[in-house]
């Protein structure tokens, strides 16, 4: 069996210290705090998650978090969407009718303007990803707005949102996954040589690599889809387990 090389466990507990402070964190929080390439703290993170000292939140992008930490993972995550409340009690209070029309496209773009933020399609999936995640037991959705009786509305943004402490079922899931199956296929020599190289470089399994691989090509076809924002679908992405 391979051991880690040293600097992976010294990056390992840097990236773990970092979360705990935070509780969730995206993967650009790590590469920017400890100055290293989105690449390589993606790596560390996965590695992280593959022992269950994280989670990953997945809401069309990872929020990695300390599993059943007391935290909102969104705002954790992203400070900013904390004023999204806030935004949507001024607009149920400025609703002349009985119900509110939510666009996250108008909402990403106020956000954006409060915040001093560039408005980008990434700020526009977090945003959709959290109204689902505020409003889901109170909105009406259709593909491009959210409607929400203004009274619930209202009620909803009095208080401070419900915390959901993220990963809390981790370890039935956990459980669970144990009875996921064995995918085999074959590789050319040349292919596997290769594989395995780069594995070695980034001290991980061949399987790790291979998994990761699948998953990024799952979330490719995923961001090709919902492609136009009125589209946003609140879908996840599966997680692959199981031996390789």
């Amino acid at each position: 069996m391979t051991m880690p090389r040293r600097r992976n466990v010294d990056l390992a507990r840097k990236v773990l210290d970092y979360v705990r402070v935070r509780g969730c964190v995206l993967t650009a929080d790590i590469a920017n705090a400890l100055g290293i390439s989105e690449d390589r703290a993606y790596h560390a993170l996965q590695a992280l998650a593959a022992r269950g000292e994280l989670c990953i939140v997945r809401a069309g992008f990872n929020i990695w978090c300390i599993p059943g930490a007391a935290v909102d993972p969104f705002t954790a995550a992203v400070p900013c969407l904390a004023e999204v409340p806030k935004l949507l009690r001024e607009l149920g209070e400025a609703a002349r009718g009985g119900v509110v029309s939510i666009a996250p496209v108008q909402v990403a773009k106020e956000l954006a303007r409060r915040c001093r933020m560039p408005p980008s399609f990434s700020l526009l999936v977090m945003v959709n990803s959290y109204l689902s995640y505020l409003l889901a037991a109170v909105a009406e959705r259709t593909k491009t707005r959210y409607i929400v009786p203004k009274g619930k509305l209202l009620d909803l943004t009095s208080k401070p949102p419900e915390v959901r402490p993220p990963c809390a079922d981790q370890r039935r899931a956990a459980a669970a996954s144990r009875s996921v199956v064995t995918v085999t296929f074959k590789l050319p020599r040349g292919v596997l040589g290769e594989l395995d190289r780069l594995a070695s470089q980034l001290g991980l399994r061949r399987s790790d690599v291979i998994r990761r691989a699948i998953e990024e090509y799952l979330e490719e076809r995923l961001r090709a889809r919902n492609a136009a924002p009125q589209d946003e679908a609140d879908e996840e992405i599966p997680v692959i387990r199981g031996r390789i």
